[in-house]
Protein backbone atom coordinates (compact mmCIF):
# COMPACT_ATOMS: atom_id res chain seq x y z
CA UNK A 1 0.00 0.00 0.00
CA UNK A 2 2.83 2.34 0.88
CA UNK A 3 4.41 1.75 -2.51
CA UNK A 4 1.13 2.49 -4.33
CA UNK A 5 0.66 5.70 -2.30
CA UNK A 6 4.22 6.79 -3.11
CA UNK A 7 3.71 6.16 -6.84
CA UNK A 8 0.41 8.07 -6.82
CA UNK A 9 1.97 10.98 -4.92
CA UNK A 10 4.90 11.09 -7.35
CA UNK A 11 2.52 10.99 -10.31
CA UNK A 12 0.43 13.81 -8.82
CA UNK A 13 3.54 15.94 -8.29
CA UNK A 14 4.82 15.31 -11.82
CA UNK A 15 1.43 16.21 -13.31
CA UNK A 16 1.07 19.39 -11.25
CA UNK A 17 4.63 20.54 -12.09
CA UNK A 18 3.94 19.80 -15.76
CA UNK A 19 0.74 21.84 -15.64
CA UNK A 20 2.48 24.79 -14.00
CA UNK A 21 5.28 24.67 -16.59
CA UNK A 22 2.73 24.63 -19.41
CA UNK A 23 0.63 27.40 -17.91
CA UNK A 24 0.55 30.62 -19.97
CA UNK A 25 0.32 32.80 -16.83
CA UNK A 26 3.39 35.01 -16.68
CA UNK A 27 4.80 33.61 -19.92
CA UNK A 28 5.54 35.94 -22.84
CA UNK A 29 2.74 36.22 -25.37
CA UNK A 30 3.28 33.92 -28.32
CA UNK A 31 3.06 36.73 -30.91
CA UNK A 32 3.86 40.44 -30.77
CA UNK A 33 1.84 43.62 -30.72
CA UNK A 34 3.90 46.73 -31.51
CA UNK A 35 2.93 50.25 -30.43
CA UNK A 36 5.01 52.32 -32.88
CA UNK A 37 5.79 52.20 -36.59
CA UNK A 38 7.39 55.11 -38.47
CA UNK A 39 9.30 55.60 -41.67
CA UNK A 40 9.33 56.97 -45.19
CA UNK A 41 8.30 55.40 -48.48
CA UNK A 42 9.31 56.20 -52.07
CA UNK A 43 7.10 55.97 -55.18
CA UNK A 44 8.63 55.01 -58.55
CA UNK A 45 7.43 56.20 -60.92
CA UNK A 46 5.96 59.18 -59.11
CA UNK A 47 2.19 59.43 -58.70
CA UNK A 48 0.98 62.37 -60.87
CA UNK A 49 -0.16 65.42 -58.88
CA UNK A 50 -3.76 66.50 -58.28
CA UNK A 51 -5.34 67.77 -61.51
CA UNK A 52 -3.23 65.60 -63.80
CA UNK A 53 -5.06 63.14 -66.06
CA UNK A 54 -1.93 60.96 -66.28
CA UNK A 55 -1.89 57.77 -64.21
CA UNK A 56 0.87 55.39 -63.16
CA UNK A 57 1.23 52.08 -61.34
CA UNK A 58 4.10 52.87 -58.97
CA UNK A 59 6.16 50.53 -56.86
CA UNK A 60 6.29 51.78 -53.26
CA UNK A 61 9.44 50.88 -51.32
CA UNK A 62 10.54 51.48 -47.76
CA UNK A 63 13.80 50.68 -46.06
CA UNK A 64 14.63 51.09 -42.41
CA UNK A 65 11.12 51.66 -41.09
CA UNK A 66 11.23 51.64 -37.29
CA UNK A 67 9.02 49.27 -35.32
CA UNK A 68 9.03 49.69 -31.52
CA UNK A 69 7.23 49.10 -28.26
CA UNK A 70 6.66 45.45 -29.12
CA UNK A 71 5.35 43.08 -26.45
CA UNK A 72 5.18 39.32 -26.96
CA UNK A 73 6.89 36.79 -29.13
CA UNK A 74 10.28 37.51 -27.60
CA UNK A 75 10.77 40.73 -29.58
CA UNK A 76 10.87 44.41 -28.59
CA UNK A 77 11.05 46.07 -32.02
CA UNK A 78 12.55 45.77 -35.45
CA UNK A 79 13.20 47.33 -38.83
CA UNK A 80 10.81 47.13 -41.73
CA UNK A 81 11.23 47.08 -45.51
CA UNK A 82 8.42 46.92 -48.07
CA UNK A 83 7.89 46.53 -51.76
CA UNK A 84 4.29 47.23 -52.75
CA UNK A 85 2.98 47.58 -56.31
CA UNK A 86 -0.14 49.48 -57.36
CA UNK A 87 -2.31 47.06 -59.33
CA UNK A 88 -4.41 49.80 -60.93
CA UNK A 89 -3.26 52.98 -62.70
CA UNK A 90 -3.65 55.87 -60.26
CA UNK A 91 -2.80 59.50 -59.62
CA UNK A 92 -3.02 61.80 -56.59
CA UNK A 93 -6.60 62.77 -57.45
CA UNK A 94 -7.79 59.14 -57.47
CA UNK A 95 -5.73 58.28 -54.38
CA UNK A 96 -7.13 61.21 -52.37
CA UNK A 97 -10.66 60.39 -53.57
CA UNK A 98 -10.27 56.96 -52.00
CA UNK A 99 -10.35 55.02 -55.25
CA UNK A 100 -9.04 51.45 -54.97
CA UNK A 101 -5.42 50.95 -56.04
CA UNK A 102 -5.23 47.17 -55.67
CA UNK A 103 -1.83 47.59 -54.01
CA UNK A 104 -0.09 44.35 -53.01
CA UNK A 105 3.38 43.21 -52.15
CA UNK A 106 5.72 42.14 -49.38
CA UNK A 107 6.74 43.41 -45.97
CA UNK A 108 9.95 42.12 -44.40
CA UNK A 109 10.66 42.70 -40.71
CA UNK A 110 14.01 42.04 -39.07
CA UNK A 111 13.04 41.72 -35.41
CA UNK A 112 15.12 42.79 -32.40
CA UNK A 113 16.15 39.14 -31.88
CA UNK A 114 17.70 39.18 -35.43
CA UNK A 115 15.07 36.79 -36.80
CA UNK A 116 13.10 37.74 -39.93
CA UNK A 117 9.45 37.60 -40.98
CA UNK A 118 8.27 38.14 -44.56
CA UNK A 119 4.58 38.72 -45.25
CA UNK A 120 2.46 39.00 -48.36
CA UNK A 121 0.15 41.98 -47.83
CA UNK A 122 -2.58 44.11 -49.37
CA UNK A 123 -2.87 47.85 -48.77
CA UNK A 124 -6.43 49.23 -48.67
CA UNK A 125 -7.61 52.79 -48.18
CA UNK A 126 -9.81 53.61 -45.19
CA UNK A 127 -13.16 55.14 -46.33
CA UNK A 128 -13.39 58.92 -45.82
CA UNK A 129 -9.76 59.07 -44.63
CA UNK A 130 -7.71 59.79 -47.74
CA UNK A 131 -4.30 59.50 -46.08
CA UNK A 132 -5.04 56.39 -44.00
CA UNK A 133 -4.58 52.80 -45.13
CA UNK A 134 -4.84 49.31 -43.69
CA UNK A 135 -1.95 46.96 -44.40
CA UNK A 136 -2.89 43.33 -43.79
CA UNK A 137 -1.73 39.90 -44.85
CA UNK A 138 -0.08 36.65 -43.88
CA UNK A 139 3.49 35.95 -42.82
CA UNK A 140 4.74 33.46 -45.41
CA UNK A 141 8.29 32.79 -44.21
CA UNK A 142 10.40 33.11 -41.09
CA UNK A 143 9.44 33.94 -37.52
CA UNK A 144 5.66 33.72 -36.90
CA UNK A 145 5.11 31.91 -40.25
CA UNK A 146 1.40 31.43 -41.13
CA UNK A 147 0.34 34.21 -38.73
CA UNK A 148 -1.81 37.16 -39.75
CA UNK A 149 -0.24 40.63 -39.61
CA UNK A 150 -2.04 43.97 -39.74
CA UNK A 151 -1.60 47.67 -39.02
CA UNK A 152 -3.43 50.88 -39.89
CA UNK A 153 -1.07 53.64 -41.06
CA UNK A 154 -1.40 57.34 -41.78
CA UNK A 155 0.83 58.87 -44.45
CA UNK A 156 1.90 62.44 -45.16
CA UNK A 157 3.11 63.49 -48.63
CA UNK A 158 6.62 64.99 -48.65
CA UNK A 159 8.21 67.65 -50.91
CA UNK A 160 4.87 69.14 -52.03
CA UNK A 161 3.77 65.71 -53.22
CA UNK A 162 0.28 65.68 -54.77
CA UNK A 163 -0.39 69.41 -54.28
CA UNK A 164 2.44 71.17 -56.16
CA UNK A 165 4.40 68.21 -57.51
CA UNK A 166 4.08 64.54 -58.32
CA UNK A 167 4.14 62.27 -55.27
CA UNK A 168 7.61 60.77 -54.90
CA UNK A 169 7.68 60.09 -51.15
CA UNK A 170 5.62 60.01 -47.98
CA UNK A 171 6.29 59.68 -44.28
CA UNK A 172 4.13 57.20 -42.41
CA UNK A 173 3.22 56.28 -38.85
CA UNK A 174 0.85 53.78 -37.33
CA UNK A 175 -2.69 54.71 -36.28
CA UNK A 176 -3.28 51.37 -34.57
CA UNK A 177 -0.80 48.89 -33.15
CA UNK A 178 0.85 46.44 -35.53
CA UNK A 179 -0.43 43.01 -34.56
CA UNK A 180 0.70 39.49 -35.36
CA UNK A 181 -1.99 36.88 -34.63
Amino acid sequence: MRKVSGVLLTAALVLSVGMVAASPGGAAAAKPTCKTLTGTAAFAPALPKVGSAAKTKPVVTTKGGKLGGCVGGGVTGGTLATKLTFGLPSNCSSLLAGSPTNTKGTVTIVWSNKKTSTATVTLKGVPKKATTSTVAGTITTGLFKASKISVVINFTPLKGGCSTAALTSVSYKQVSALTVK
